[in-house]
């Protein structure tokens, strides 16, 4: 084994101490400040006043804290497997396409890199009843598409949608692991008369499953944290409280209404419910793994 030229590790830990110095002050600290407000009632002007749990058993006891739970579960619970799902067809369709290779690849990702609130303002665009894509298209179809920001549904489908198009993360990792896949395992599929679709379903999301259980989790955390700064521009949480997610809820307590104790226990609670939700994946994986093998 080829062993590392001498100051090569203090080089390395030169090049990561930024990366590292800004990780402690931009995550590590504030992560430490908020766990240490969440036990208080803090405005942000009058020293912090210590109340223990009775913060967290406030917000839960508060109804608008049960929708905005309520709404966050609604948007991940569409937007995880459309997510998932989009990443994968885009990956291998692209993986079988050299023509549109490089065009697809930037439409995939382009939408990951636009600032989140000239997104809001292009789906203000589209979802407009009168000259946007979706009014012209219902009304091509004899359909009245109405005001969808001022429906529920609509703004939830909405939100769901600007979260599903920023598969690009994800898009660039299926097709990476889609690459690495063996073709021996393809070519036995076809001596042994396998077609397009069971091959897919018996070789290549068998063996892509691993990354796809990555993606799951982490599109999981993603949706958890539903675009912030599209639904704040969009709807601010409407209607009827209907796109009011965890994220929402925290910077309306935090900045609209300075209750920064409040907010912080609700960024403590989403934390914790990542966590949990994604190590409840993790252990699900590593059963079925065990299964897989076993049989």
């Amino acid at each position: 084994m080829r062993r590392p030229r001498p100051g090569y590790r203090a080089g390395l830990r030169l090049l990561l101490a930024p990366y590292l110095l800004g990780a402690v002050v931009l995550v590590v600290l504030p992560a430490l400040a908020s766990l240490a407000y969440a036990f208080t009632r803090f405005d942000g002007i009058s020293p912090p006043v210590w109340d223990g749990l009775d913060v967290f058993a406030d917000l839960f006891a508060s109804t608008e804290v049960r929708d905005s739970f309520r709404a966050t579960a609604i948007v991940a619970a569409l937007a995880v497997p459309l997510r998932v799902v989009g990443a994968v067809a885009f990956a291998l369709l692209l993986h079988r396409s050299e023509r549109l290779a490089v065009p697809g690849r930037i439409a995939a990702f382009a939408p990951v890199v636009v600032p989140d609130a000239a997104t809001a303002l292009v789906w203000l665009w589209v979802v407009n009843p009168v000259y946007g894509p979706v009014g012209i298209a219902a009304s091509a179809f004899g359909f009245d598409a109405g005001p969808l920001l001022l429906d529920p549904w609509g703004a939830r489908l909405t939100v769901v949608a600007i979260s599903v198009l920023a598969l690009g993360e994800g898009f660039l990792v299926v097709l990476a692991a889609r690459r690495e896949l063996p073709g021996e395992v393809y070519d036995v599929a076809r001596l042994e008369g396998a077609g397009p679709w069971q091959t897919l379903r018996r070789v290549t999301l068998p063996l892509l499953a691993p990354v796809l259980a990555f993606l799951v989790v982490r599109d999981l955390v993603a949706s958890l944290q539903a675009p912030l700064v599209p639904t704040l521009v969009l709807t601010e949480g409407g209607p009827l409280n209907a796109t009011k997610t965890l994220p929402v809820l925290v910077y309306e307590k935090g900045f609209a209404e300075l209750r920064f104790g409040d907010a912080a226990a609700l960024a403590m609670i989403l934390f914790a419910l990542a966590l949990a939700v994604a190590g409840l994946q993790l252990l699900f994986l590593r059963r079925w793994l065990r299964w897989e093998r076993g049989r």
